[in-house]
């Protein structure tokens, strides 16, 4: 597998059950299991970089280049040649008795011709993910490894692409990758192609959102996408794994490999965290109690799913330029109705830089003042609490705003009016 290192952020590739990774980089040693997985599987081809410069979001100097160090010895190298030459011996034999078989170009399986370097990428506009193991392992050149098939792909830039499935549900794919030598020689043009086609959701050269992530950095070579786990316990459960691996392919089908296909803007608003205006947030019926909470929420935001965190929470993304998220919190009681909702900022991070702009938008809008709380005086870390006439309390804190619809209940056009006020204010 590739692992990222945790200070210079380089791709390592480890083995199965190996306990410790060695950066071959800066030489940091770190625990295997601690480390963020670039892909679970190192593709066949695939090379380290000669150099690596360090992404701005690990501790590596980024102004600073570093170089791949080989640690083997002499005495390895002439072990590993001594190994490897019956099978060059016997690929050769191989090759030299299969001329008479084949006239141009390679063998694939099912004996099929291909043209050199193998399946053009075109012929992938035709893979819906839906797919079996045994079925894309029919496409010419694949090689079935268990859940994983590899196809080898002609054209300059990708060489390869991997498909892998869970276990547990062989009817879909479940992560997926393209791979190239060395870094991809278009790397700029391709990234900001995805960018476009996905959400502001980037962290460095990792993608996430609700348990979907795609990794492309500038000199790996590998684009990986991966969902969590599609069954579960809790929070590891992901209902929306088949929904997200779709969208992602029709991204990268689109973005990566030039393929005239029609992103479904839909699906990355709703599985990718393509977001909604605050506004849509009101159209939840608040009154629903914790029983009928999925039904009232999955209605408006069809990728909404619960999450028991001790209340009953579903998470929904934003569309503005300050605020990503917002999360409906049911109270685990019976009878219980929406009680709170946060909001959260962007990716990770604070709102602490608009705070005092999204209180002045909430006061005028309201056109009351705040109850305001030193939390941390020295360090003038402060919040704000808005009580609206009827009920309710709207709070604005340095990492995020809740809006309480409790003890008095908030009344319906108090809580249309702050939603209203917060998805205006920084635009």
């Amino acid at each position: 597998m590739l692992l990222e290192c945790r200070h210079c952020g380089a791709p390592l590739d480890v083995r199965d059950g190996e306990r410790t990774a060695r950066c071959r980089y800066c030489g940091t040693t770190s625990a295997a299991g601690s480390l963020r997985t670039v892909a679970p599987r190192t593709p066949p081809d695939w090379r380290p970089p000669p150099r690596w410069t360090p992404p701005i979001h690990v501790p590596a100097d980024s102004r600073v280049t570093l170089r791949y160090h080989r640690t083997r010895s002499l005495i390895m190298v002439l072990i590993l040649l001594g190994a490897a030459l019956p099978v060059a011996i016997g690929v050769f034999m191989s090759a030299t008795a299969s001329t008479g078989r084949r006239a141009t170009g390679l063998v694939g399986s099912g004996g099929r011709a291909l043209g050199p370097g193998g399946l053009a990428p075109e012929k992938l506009a035709a893979v819906t993910m839906r797919e079996r193991a045994q079925d894309l392992a029919k496409l010419p050149g694949a090689t079935l490894n268990g859940t994983s098939v590899r196809v080898p792909l002609s054209g300059p830039a990708w060489s390869a692409i991997g498909f892998e499935w869970d276990p547990a549900h062989p009817e879909h794919v479940r992560q997926f990758y393209l791979s190239c030598p060395s870094a991809h020689p278009a790397y700029g043009e391709v990234r900001s192609r995805l960018e476009k086609l996905l959400p502001k959701r980037w962290n460095g050269d990792h993608f996430h959102w609700s348990g979907a992530s795609l990794t492309f950095g500038p000199t790996s070579g590998v684009l990986h996408v991966g969902v969590d786990a599609p069954s579960g316990r809790g929070d590891q459960a992901n209902p929306n794994w088949k929904e997200q691996v779709e969208a992602m392919w029709s991204v990268v089908q689109s973005a990566a490999l030039g393929l005239p296909v029609q992103v479904n803007a839909a699906a990355v608003r709703d599985h990718l965290g393509g977001g909604y205006p605050l506004t849509a947030l009101a159209r939840v019926d608040v009154e629903a109690d914790v029983d009928a909470s999925a039904a009232a929420v999955k209605k408006v935001f069809p990728g909404a799913f619960p999450v028991k965190r001790g209340r009953l929470a579903y998470s929904v993304p934003l569309a503005h330029p300050w605020l990503g998220e917002a999360e409906f919190n049911w109270e685990n009681a019976r009878g219980a109705r929406l009680s709170t909702v946060y909001i959260g900022p962007l990716g990770k991070g604070m709102i602490a830089e608009h705070q005092d702009q999204i209180s002045a938008c909430v006061g005028a809008g309201f056109g009351i003042k705040p109850r305001v709380n030193e939390s941390d005086y020295l360090a003038k870390d402060r919040d704000y609490t808005y009580a609206p006439a009827g009920g309710g309390e709207i709070r604005i804190y340095r990492h995020l705003v809740t809006i309480e619809l409790r003890d008095p209940p908030m009344p319906k056009a108090s809580w249309e009016k702050a939603l209203a006020i917060l998805d205006a204010c920084g635009r």
